[in-house]
């Protein structure tokens, strides 16, 4: 499986979730891929994923026949979150993890993290697949 294919099937995984969609605000639209967009209504939590690792694991005959993946998500919210913001970011972040897991995902790491108003749990998860 390609790293395309794997990204198209993390976004399916995670809009399929229909508890973690009643918890983003604007459903799939809350679930971007490498980068949120700057301008953003302030509904949260919202989610962006992308690739920041693909290197070759096994090669055979000159050619490889598996790579290894790493997959970051960020799972995110305003810095100033109510109490039910925060209960609602605290559960997509636990479906987030349950959905990368059932994909077959390892999660390597999990970091906190707050920037510009926005407070973060950024998860890396990593997978081996055949070329």
């Amino acid at each position: 499986m390609e790293t395309p294919e794997l990204e198209k099937e993390i976004f399916a995984a995670l809009i399929s979730d229909s508890e973690l969609m009643t918890l983003l605000p604007n459903g799939a639209l809350s679930i971007f891929h490498y980068v949120m967009p700057s301008v953003l209504p302030e509904k949260y939590p919202a989610i962006v994923y992308s690739v920041i690792s693909d290197v070759p694991a096994l090669a055979g005959d000159n050619e490889e026949v598996a790579h290894r993946v790493t997959i970051r998500l960020h799972v995110i919210t305003s810095e100033r979150k109510t109490v039910a913001e925060q209960t609602k970011f605290q559960k997509a972040c636990g479906l987030v993890k349950r959905i990368m897991q059932s994909l077959g995902f390892v999660r390597r790491q999990t970091t906190p993290y707050v920037e510009e108003g926005r407070a973060m749990l950024i998860y890396d998860f990593t997978i081996g697949v055949d070329t």
